[in-house]
């Protein structure tokens, strides 16, 4: 019986850009109608950064642009915590370590066993150090089919997906959070736990990355201590915003541990705009 590894291949126009990428599946063997998943490494050499789902004021998010075989299915991109990073003296939203975009892949139900599929994907990104440089790239993994009753991890890739799963935000259980804008053109972003034990501590710092184009990355955050352990987070509001939408959705940080045995510090939240709400100003 023949061993078959898996096998990325990249044909990849970085300009320029210290960083290395390439396509890794979880598995060695798909499995009919069972979902596995594939991830775009992206190494970045020191001094280099990427750009996170929304990167804020300036930046490109990565993109791919999947090209399956019929029957099959690619989830969204599972975007791991961001970092605020630079490009001259604005902040952004991004990585400057070494990351998984890891992708959920469904096959078909009834697909034949003992055959190669291969699995094909457009990349596009920015990368950034003291200059910028788009890069695009063509992606293709190969894997054979397999009727298997448990998947077959690759014991190569299997740990590198566990540890990315770990900095994928979950989202903050406990905390009621609500958003309004002011008469200034400010969004006043609180969070107010359930239960005061839940409270992290005055001393704790705070920041939020949105996931749509509501707030400016390269503004301070504010942070306003309540009553019952809740804070307000004052925000700037984007430069050209995006229709005021029915929630603020994105990740809040906190530099402390808000509950006892509490490993996180990143979470996804999803605040409902109070009324009456207003549009945030343009300059």
């Amino acid at each position: 019986m023949a061993c078959f590894l898996p096998v990325g291949r990249a044909e990849i126009d970085t300009r320029g850009a210290a960083i290395r990428l390439d396509l890794i599946s979880e598995v060695r063997s798909i499995q009919p109608g069972k979902p596995f998943r594939v991830a775009l490494r992206v190494h970045h050499e020191p001094g280099w950064h990427t750009y996170w789902r929304q990167p804020g004021i300036v930046g490109i998010p990565m993109a791919l642009t999947w090209n399956l075989p019929e029957g099959f299915a690619a989830g969204p991109i599972q975007w791991p915590t961001p970092e605020k990073v630079k490009m001259g003296l604005l902040t952004a939203w991004g990585f400057r370590r070494d990351v998984l975009l890891l992708v959920e892949i469904t096959p078909p139900r009834h697909l034949p066993a003992d055959r190669v599929v291969t699995l094909r994907a457009k990349g596009a990104w920015m990368a950034c150090s003291r200059t910028c440089h788009p890069g695009w790239g063509d992606f293709q993994l190969s894997l054979p089919v397999r009727d298997r009753s448990a998947p077959e991890w690759d014991p190569g890739h299997h740990p590198l997906f566990l540890k990315a799963s770990e900095e994928l935000p979950p989202g903050l259980e406990g905390w009621q959070a609500t958003v309004r804008t002011d008469a200034e053109g400010k969004l006043r972003l609180r969070l107010h736990p359930s239960d005061p034990a839940l409270a992290a501590p005055p001393e704790s710092q705070w920041y939020f990355y949105a996931y749509t184009r509501h707030v400016h990355s390269d503004e301070p955050q504010p942070i306003t201590l309540l009553p019952g352990g809740g804070i307000e987070l004052t925000l700037s509001p984007f430069p050209i915003p995006e229709p005021v939408t029915d929630h603020l959705e994105g990740v809040i940080e906190c530099s402390a541990s808000l509950g006892p045995g509490e490993p996180h510090r990143f979470f996804v939240i999803r605040a409902p705009w109070q009324t009456p709400r207003l549009s945030p100003k343009a300059p």
